[in-house]
C-alpha cells in the first residue's frame, strides 16, 4: 500500500516540475528576444550623414532614451514579475514540497498505522484462532465427557434393570415354587386323606359288615339258646306239672355304673384334640386364632363313624375335618364310651 500511494503522489510532483520547468525556459527565451530586439534597434542602425537639426536629434535622443528607459523599465517589470512568479513558483513549489512532506509524513504515519493495525490484526486472528481451538478442545472434552456421563448412566440403568428383572424373577419364581409346594402338599394331603379315608372306610365296612355278622350270628346263637331254653322250660314244666311255671319270679336288676369325673373327659377331649392336630397343617400360622366345632361319632373302640362341622372358620373346618379322618382316636372307657360316643370338640390350632 505504502509503494502505491507513493507513485500515486511521485506523478503530480513530477507533472508540476515539469510544468514550471518549461514556464522559466519561455520567459528566459522571451527576455532574451527583447534584449537582442532592442540592442539592433539601438545599435545595429546605420546613420546617414546628413544634417539634422540637434534640437531634434536632442528631441529624438531624448525620445530613445525615454525609450530605453520605457523598455527598461518594462524590463525591470517584467522581471519582477518573473522574479514574481518566479517566487510565487517556488513558494508554491515549496508548499507542494511542504505538502508532498506533510502527505508523506501521513502515508507514513498510515503506513505504520496500518502496520501496526495489521500486527494487531494478526495477533487478533491468532489469538481469535486459538480461542476457537480452545473452544473446539472445550466442546470436545465436553462431548467426551457427557457421553461418558451417559454412558455410565446407560450401565448403571441397566444394571439396575437387571437387578431388578432377576430380583422380581427370584421373587417370582420362590412364590411360584412356594404355590406349586404348597399345591403339591395339599394335593398330597388331599390325595393320602382322600386314600386313608378310603382305606378306613372299607376297613369301617368290613369291621362293620364283621360286626353285624357277628351281631347277628350272636343274635342268631341267642335265639338258639332262648329257644332252647325256652323247650327245655317247657319240656321241664311239662314232668313237673308246672309246678315251676309261676312259683318262680325273675327278678331285674339295674346294673351299677360307676361315675365318670369331669377330669376324665376333659382328659379324653383333649387327648382327641391332639390326635387331630397330629395331622392338622397350619403353615405359617395361617389358621392361628380362629376355630372350628366338630361334631364327632366314635365306636366303642375308638374307630370314627362320623364327623361334622357345626360351625367355625370355613378353610380351617375343611382342614380339620380331613385332619380328623386321617386321626387314630384312642379307645375310651366303657364307663367314659356313653359320654363321648357323640361329643362336640371346639378345634383350635396351635
Amino acid at each position: 500500500m505504502s509503494n502505491k500511494l507513493n507513485s500515486k503522489l511521485s506523478v503530480p510532483v513530477l507533472i508540476s516540475i515539469i510544468l514550471h520547468g518549461i514556464i522559466i525556459v519561455i520567459l528566459g527565451y522571451r527576455f532574451m528576444q527583447d534584449s537582442d530586439a532592442n540592442f539592433g534597434s539601438i545599435n545595429g542602425n546605420s546613420i546617414d550623414a546628413i544634417m539634422v537639426d540637434p534640437s531634434v536629434l536632442n528631441e529624438q535622443y531624448q525620445r530613445q532614451l525615454q525609450s530605453q528607459i520605457n523598455q527598461q523599465s518594462a524590463h525591470n517589470q517584467r522581471q519582477e514579475q518573473i522574479n514574481s512568479q518566479t517566487d510565487e513558483f517556488l513558494q508554491k513549489q515549496f508548499e507542494q514540497q511542504e505538502q508532498l512532506k506533510q502527505l508523506e509524513k501521513e502515508r507514513q504515519e498510515l503506513a505504520e498505522k496500518q502496520r501496526l493495525e495489521q500486527i494487531a490484526a494478526n495477533e487478533a486472528a491468532k489469538e481469535a484462532e486459538r480461542a476457537i481451538k480452545e473452544a473446539e478442545k472445550a466442546v470436545q472434552e465436553a462431548k467426551e465427557r457427557a457421553a461418558r456421563e451417559a454412558e455410565r448412566i446407560a450401565q448403571e440403568a441397566k444394571e439396575k434393570a437387571e437387578k431388578e428383572a432377576r430380583e422380581r424373577a427370584e421373587k417370582e419364581a420362590k412364590e411360584r415354587a412356594e404355590k406349586e409346594a404348597k399345591e403339591r402338599a395339599e394335593k398330597e394331603a388331599k390325595e393320602r386323606a382322600e386314600k386313608e379315608a378310603k382305606e378306613r372306610a372299607e376297613k369301617e365296612a368290613k369291621e362293620k359288615a364283621a360286626k353285624e355278622a357277628a351281631e347277628k350270628a350272636a343274635k342268631e346263637k341267642a335265639a338258639r339258646a332262648r329257644a332252647e331254653q325256652a323247650k327245655r322250660d317247657k319240656e321241664l314244666n311239662q314232668l313237673l306239672g308246672g309246678l315251676t311255671s309261676g312259683s318262680s319270679n325273675s327278678s331285674s336288676g339295674t346294673p351299677n355304673r360307676r361315675g365318670v369325673s369331669n377330669g376324665e373327659l376333659g382328659k379324653y377331649i383333649s387327648l382327641v384334640q391332639t390326635a387331630i392336630r397330629n395331622n392338622f397343617n397350619n403353615p405359617n400360622g395361617l389358621y392361628s386364632g380362629k376355630n372350628c366345632i366338630l361334631e364327632i361319632q366314635i365306636a366303642p373302640d375308638g374307630l370314627l363313624l362320623n364327623v361334622n362341622a357345626k360351625g367355625g372358620d370355613d378353610a380351617l373346618c375343611r382342614e380339620a375335618l380331613t385332619a380328623t379322618k386321617l386321626a387314630v382316636i384312642p379307645k375310651p372307657t366303657s364307663a367314659l364310651y356313653n359320654q363321648v360316643k357323640t361329643m362336640t370338640i371346639d378345634f383350635q390350632p396351635k
